[in-house]
């Protein structure tokens, strides 16, 4: 049923009972509508049904559910030919507004990051920091990610790793942490350090995600110019004094490093590209997101607001200056994000049962 949309243009015109009234129509785009496909089954499951969509864009529906391209229609014209029983809106968009303002049925807005969106209808957040800088909203996690399985324990620091900068502490110096770095972005970590050193003296540390390059990152990197210490090759216990980046060559030492940094900075994120797979990120420090997380997990946490994210790479030394000289609010990113990470797997069935509440009102 969900190759063709469930009614045609000159439907709007019939008179009588349209098909599926008094449904639960959902407001989304067809890259929601993907992402939503778990939220829809446990919706049906917990027979909130039946369920159709209102696709926002051009580009249909190819899922199993009835569904309408967006009518170029009043909203008040399209609320009164569908009758919603409940108007669930994935998409936060001007014609979703529109619905949302002349509905009489019960609104809610999925993953609302918008302080206008409290007016319109219940707003389900992803998390404490989205609903506290919004002014409110039920924290109920993000119900359009499906989660694998639960989240590994927090990173803590390693004191026998973590002891090798002890040297680089006791000299005030903070340490960056370029993690899980992806091609053309390891470029972007040395002038970043450097922009970064240019005021006040650091370690880098840099970790290739894939170990078949770090031959090929390392000799490239010897342009730069800074003393480099390879960490495979270390042959004492603590780093020494003037060193100025930290090469990282083991995933033993790629983990245990995040316990030991200042700010970790997500490689996977500072350049375009493919995919890459759902890896859990190791929350031992507050972590800054460039503007293409490929981690379907960075990019929710993102959008949850307990990594920090820049827009764009124009402005990460700047951003990353701010937050090296603020360890308290350090602290707090990296324990929201280790609490929003402990609460996802569960995040759909909260929403389910919240959502229950508010439908519960339905007219």
């Amino acid at each position: 049923m969900g190759s063709a949309p469930l009614l045609r243009f000159s439907q709007w015109y019939w008179p009588g009972k349209p098909p599926l009234a008094d449904a639960c129509w959902i407001v989304t785009t067809a890259e929601r509508s993907r992402a939503g496909e778990a939220l829809f089954a446990a919706l049906q499951e917990a027979r909130h049904g039946p369920l159709a969509l209102m696709v926002l864009d051009e580009a249909g529906y190819d899922g199993p559910l009835p569904w309408v391209p967006m009518p170029a229609q009043s909203a008040s014209r399209i609320l009164s030919r569908l009758k919603p029983r409940t108007l669930l809106c994935l998409v936060d968009d001007p014609r979703s507004r529109a619905l949302a303002s002349e509905a009489s049925c019960p609104v809610v807005w999925v993953n609302g990051r918008s302080s206008d969106l409290l007016t319109l209808g219940a707003v389900a957040v992803a998390s404490e920091p989205v609903a506290s800088r919004i002014g409110g909203g039920s924290v109920t996690g993000d119900p359009l990610m499906t989660w694998p399985a639960a989240p590994p324990p927090p990173v803590a620091a390693d004191t026998g790793f973590c002891e090798r900068f002890r040297g680089v502490r006791k000299a005030g110096r903070w340490i960056i942490y370029f993690a899980g770095t992806e091609p053309h972005e390891e470029a972007l970590a040395y002038t970043t350090f450097l922009a970064l050193s240019a005021g006040s003296g650091g370690l880098l540390a840099l970790a290739p995600r894939d170990g078949g390059r770090h031959e090929e990152v390392y000799r490239e990197a010897i342009k730069y110019h800074l003393t480099t210490v390879r960490q495979m090759r270390l042959m004492t216990s603590e780093v020494p004094p003037k060193t100025r980046v930290y090469y990282i060559e083991s995933p033993e030492a790629r983990r245990a490093m995040s316990g030991c940094a200042d700010l970790i900075v997500a490689g996977g994120t500072l350049v375009a590209g493919p995919p890459l797979p759902f890896e859990w990120p190791d929350a031992g420090a507050a972590i800054l997101t460039g503007p293409y997380p490929r981690n379907p997990l960075l990019a929710a946490a993102a959008q949850a607001e307990v990594v920090i994210s820049c827009a764009t790479t124009d402005p990460l030394d700047r951003v990353a200056a701010l937050w090296l000289g603020d360890a308290a609010g350090r602290g707090r990113m990296a324990q929201a994000l280790q609490s929003w990470m402990a609460a996802q797997p569960t995040a759909c069935a909260r929403f389910i049962a919240w959502f229950g509440e508010v439908s519960r009102h339905a007219v």
